[in-house]
C-alpha cells in the first residue's frame, strides 16, 4: 500500500516537468497470434426486447471495428446457394423467448478487444463436434425449416422462387423469428422442385405458416452457432461436414 501512494506521489510530482515514467510493460498475450474471440451469446449477453438487443450487437461490433489495428470481424461464408451469412450480426432467439447475438473476431495479437470477450479453442472444436461436446458458442434455440419439394411438372421456378421469396421476407419481418439460412433460389433436381429456409423462433408455438420445431433427433440441442449463423473460419468446411443436422448451413 505504501509503495503504492509513493507511485502516485512521485507521479504527481514530475506533472507539468516533461518528463515520463516508463510504462509498464504489456503482458504477454494469452494466446497465439490469429486467436478467435467471440463476444455475446446468452452466456454474456441476454435481453427480453429484440431491439435492445440489436442496439448492443451493434455497439459490441463498432467495438471490434474501432480495434481494426488489432482484431478483424470474422467473415460470413461466401457460398452463392443461400443466404443468411450477411445477418450474422443480427441478434436470434435463444429458449427462454430471449434474444442474444454473437459478434466473432480474429485477434492479431492474441489478445481479446475486450477482457470478458470469450477464446474460440480451434484445435479441439472439431473433435468436440464430432463427439456433440458443448462448445462456447453452443445454444439451445428453437430450430425451424420450412421445407417445401413438390414434382418438378407441378409449377415452374420462377413462381417457386416468388414463394421461397415471400417466405424469406415473412421470417425478416417477423418480430419473434429470425432468418439463419436459406435457399436464394428453387433447386430442381431428380424430377422434382423445392426450396428451404433454416429458421430461429422464440418460443416452441411462434413458427410461422404452423411450422413446427424441428425435433432433436435432427436439429440437435446445443448448436453450434459460429457455424449456424454462417461465420467462415479455418475450421468452418470440416465442422459443417461433421456436424450434419437438418438445420443445416451449406458451403
Amino acid at each position: 500500500m505504501l509503495k503504492t501512494l509513493a507511485a502516485v506521489a512521485g507521479a504527481a510530482a514530475l506533472a507539468g516537468t516533461g518528463i515520463t515514467l516508463a510504462a509498464a510493460p504489456a503482458h504477454a498475450a494469452a494466446h497465439p497470434a490469429g486467436s478467435i474471440f467471440l463476444h455475446g451469446t446468452s452466456r454474456q449477453a441476454h435481453f427480453w426486447s429484440r431491439s435492445d438487443c440489436e442496439s448492443h450487437a451493434k455497439w459490441e461490433v463498432g467495438q471490434v471495428t474501432k480495434a481494426s489495428a488489432t482484431a478483424t470481424l470474422l467473415p460470413g461464408t461466401q457460398d452463392s446457394d443461400f443466404q443468411g451469412p450477411e445477418l450474422r450480426f443480427n441478434c436470434y432467439p435463444v429458449r427462454g423467448a430471449q434474444w442474444t447475438y454473437l459478434t466473432a473476431y480474429t485477434s492479431k495479437t492474441g489478445n481479446p478487444v475486450a477482457s470478458t470477450d470469450i477464446y474460440v479453442d480451434t484445435s479441439n472444436r472439431l473433435s468436440d463436434l464430432l463427439n456433440g461436446v458443448k462448445t462456447v458458442d453452443s445454444e439451445n434455440v428453437w430450430a425451424y425449416e420450412h421445407s417445401v419439394s413438390k414434382p418438378a411438372s407441378s409449377t415452374d421456378v420462377a413462381t417457386c422462387d416468388k414463394y421461397l421469396n415471400y417466405f424469406v421476407n415473412l421470417v425478416k419481418v417477423n418480430p419473434h423469428a429470425r432468418t439463419v439460412a436459406a435457399d436464394t433460389a428453387c433447386e430442381v433436381d431428380n424430377g422434382t422442385i423445392s426450396y428451404y429456409v433454416d429458421y430461429a423462433a422464440t418460443t416452441a408455438t411462434a413458427g410461422l405458416l404452423s411450422d413446427k420445431p424441428l425435433p432433436t433427433s435432427e436439429a440437435p440441442q446445443p448448436q453450434p452457432m459460429l457455424d449456424a449463423l454462417g461465420y467462415d473460419y479455418p475450421l468452418a468446411q470440416d465442422a459443417h461436414q461433421a456436424h450434419t443436422h437438418a438445420w443445416r448451413v451449406r458451403h
